[in-house]
């Protein structure tokens, strides 16, 4: 006798979906709020102020560097004022050696500075 060989397949099927920014599509979103009623609401609200943070703490950043490089610009001009004093006294008291390592830390430090300034933006 013939044997009735049956066999089964199964297959599954996957759907995923993603959006990209804060907010789900409106297709979405009502769905949301069929489930749980004010969802959309809630969620809406929820971007409104991850919003109103990221623009605060942007502010506050842009208000930190503009400080940080009024603070740089003064102190560096102050440090150029101060060589510059010493560099004028080394020579007026005919100290050689005083007034050329006194111009050669003032450039060091000036290249250093640069370097410095231009790694640390690169990053």
């Amino acid at each position: 006798m013939g044997e009735n060989k049956q066999s089964t397949e199964t297959h599954q099927v996957s759907q995923m979906e993603a959006w990209h920014g804060p907010l789900p599509p409106p297709e979405s979103l009502k769905q949301y709020d069929i489930i749980v009623p004010g969802a959309a609401e809630r969620i809406l609200s929820m971007a409104e102020k991850e919003m109103e943070h990221r623009h605060r703490r942007e502010d506050k950043t842009l208000k930190y560097n503009g400080r940080l490089i009024i603070v740089s610009t003064v102190l560096a001009f102050l440090c150029v004022i101060l060589l510059g004093g010493i560099l004028c006294f080394a020579i007026y008291v005919k100290s050689d050696t005083g007034a050329i390592a006194t111009a050669i830390g003032a450039i060091a430090a000036v290249v250093g500075l640069f370097t410095y300034g231009k790694s640390k933006h690169n990053n």
